[in-house]
């Protein structure tokens, strides 16, 4: 299998938004010059708790992932913002600096195809003030997580369904591994909260087995707001 490495940064642009609104971002983001995108399926995690008990606390959400050169995330984002059939489209969109690109001779086209003059371009996003937080736990734990999380001040978050990978110590039922569902968290908060929030949810969890969880926190760039007019 020849593998090709395509030594270059770029851009994770990462949407969240309603359920059914990411072909429209999709189509968008293409006039915008956008290669394309990958959408995943999540929920959002309401903060009433009335809603909670009424069970009505979950709401759908779509996630837009699209690798970018850097001299498409403004272009893109502005498209975003400003598209008609996104006015009424409550979300948000933020990027993250990728480290290197992969291309794939073999069975796939090139993800994408970097330049030097997109590395060293000057509509390089900046730095928005906000920290990513991404916490992975066991399936059924992801409103534990929010609940330490917004008692440290965080809004909210999105929570998307995975899986762990497969161990020979992993559990078997006739003679099938069992693969533990898992939740994974993404909390989008002002970097003078991160602290705070992920050492609530550390705490949270001081008493669970070794290895039940993990989190980590991502920088973020580029942050902005869908369905908000700027004035």
């Amino acid at each position: 299998m020849n593998n090709h490495r395509n030594e270059s940064a770029g851009k994770l642009l990462v949407v969240v938004m309603e359920r059914h609104k990411c072909d429209a971002a999709v189509a968008a983001a293409r006039k915008a010059g956008a290669p394309g995108g990958t959408v995943l399926m999540g929920r959002g995690t309401a903060q009433n708790k009335w809603l909670r008990i009424l069970g009505l606390d979950d709401v759908e959400k779509e996630l837009l992932y699209a690798l970018l050169p850097s001299s498409l995330v403004r272009p893109v984002m502005e498209a975003l913002r400003t598209d008609p059939a996104l006015s009424r489209t409550r979300g948000i969109m933020f990027t993250i600096d990728v480290i290197e690109t992969f291309r794939h001779h073999v069975s796939s086209p090139a993800v994408l195809s970097l330049t030097q003059e997109d590395l060293m371009s000057d509509n390089s996003p900046e730095q928005s003030g906000y920290e990513l937080l991404s916490i992975i736990v066991n399936n059924g734990n992801a409103d534990q997580v929010m609940d330490a999380a917004r008692s440290a001040g965080a809004t909210g978050g999105t929570v998307i369904h995975a899986r762990g990978t497969a161990r020979p110590d992993d559990a078997t039922f006739f003679g099938i591994t069992i693969v533990p569902e898992k939740e994974l968290v993404m909390i989008l908060s002002p970097k003078d909260k991160s602290d705070r929030i992920m050492e609530s949810i550390k705490a949270e969890f001081s008493n669970a087995e070794p290895g039940s969880g993990i989190a980590f926190r991502t920088a973020v760039e580029s942050f902005d707001m869908l369905g908000v007019k700027r004035r």
